[in-house]
């Protein structure tokens, strides 16, 4: 049966990639009523999808006991993540909640225990799983092809925090996002480590806010940012491996650029994201192939994914080694509040601690 989804927020997340997703998997669900708090977004959406006047809601605790939709998806800034799918649960309803989970480790842990304890299906949206290029590079490292591995390097930057009289935005305030890069963008590089299977084990954290002040939303008033503009991890893998993390919005001239690069004892593979052009790099083997240099190399489509298919699968009982519940979503929620903490007390911070 076709699973009718209610879609709560209606902003760049919502439109620019769960909505895609769904328009893909039209058999399978639909997006049956949609929420958000600002009229313009919440019209120009509804349009968008053909969704009638009774069906569009300003409140998501309206949409959630409607009793119109099988699931929700939320699609909001991080300080309401929590809340929302609390009172999904409440309805019996399973959810899909971006990352991060919320604010901190606390909130989020919170919320898993409500999960488990009323087993209510849940899904966290790291979208990265479902690139294909990053599932290819997954399956490269975990056939051993670049057998005991040495380093992981990953690198995102782009220029979003320089965009000319970019105002005070909900990014900039950790009352409402918690972090900056750090839970923004730090939050899918983690989990891209972890997907191609390294496991945290500690780290050293830093971070900083360069642009300091930001005219707010509302009024011509000038007012303090408070989240990080950018972040760098030292981190250790649970396998010894040494990973490196460079996060930040403030690259002038950089677009959107992310790099991954992981070495091993049998050479190496890179994974380049630059504005959308996507390349793979590996040279891996004996001598003799190293000889030949580095191959370029294009996955093949059985590699591709879509994140909506894979939270209505799993509502459907369909999971995969794509999946990643809220659980599973929780090991990165821990490995940012390390982050967190490291920069805070300026320390070594071991994941273990986050408990």
């Amino acid at each position: 049966m076709k699973k009718k989804i209610g879609l709560i927020g209606c902003g760049g997340i919502a439109n620019g990639v769960h909505i895609p997703g769904y328009l893909k998997i039209s058999d399978d669900a639909e997006i049956y009523a949609v929420c958000d708090i600002n009229d313009e977004n919440l019209k120009k959406t509804a349009e968008k999808l053909n969704i009638p006047e009774e069906r569009r809601f300003k409140d998501y605790k309206d949409l959630i006991k409607s009793g119109l939709v099988d699931a929700v998806d939320i699609c909001t800034p991080n300080h309401v993540h929590c809340e929302i799918a609390h009172a999904a649960i409440k309805e019996g309803l399973p959810f899909s909640v971006e990352k991060p989970i919320g604010l901190d480790f606390l909130e989020a842990d919170k919320l898993l225990k409500a999960v488990e304890d009323t087993k209510t299906p849940s899904f966290v949206c790291f979208s990265w799983r479902y690139n294909t290029y990053a599932r290819f590079v997954r399956d490269i490292i975990i056939s051993g092809h670049l057998g005991k591995l040495y380093h992981i390097s990953v690198r995102c930057i782009k220029d979003s925090g320089l965009w000319e009289n970019r105002p005070l935005e909900w990014r900039f305030d950790k009352n409402l996002a918690g972090t900056g890069v750090l839970g923004d963008l730090g939050s899918h590089m983690i989990d891209v480590i972890r997907f191609w299977g390294e496991e945290f084990d500690g780290l050293f954290a830093q971070r900083g806010i360069e642009i300091k002040e930001r005219k707010k939303l509302d009024s011509d008033e000038i007012a303090p940012v408070t989240t990080d503009d950018w972040c760098n991890i030292n981190a250790i893998s649970r396998n010894g491996v040494p990973i490196t993390i460079s996060v930040s919005r403030i690259a002038k001239t950089i677009s959107n650029l992310i790099e991954f690069e992981v070495i091993g004892e049998k050479g190496r593979i890179k994974f380049t994201f630059d504005n959308g052009e996507q390349d793979i790099e590996i040279c891996a083997g004996d001598i003799d192939t190293k000889a030949k240099g580095t191959h370029h190399i294009v996955p093949p489509s059985s590699y591709e994914g879509n994140q909506s298919k894979s939270f209505v699968d799993m509502l459907n009982g369909k999971k995969d080694q794509y999946t990643s519940e809220l659980l599973e979503g929780m090991e990165c929620q821990k490995v940012l509040e390390a982050a967190f903490l490291s920069c805070e007390q300026n320390r070594y911070v071991k994941i273990d601690e986050i408990r």
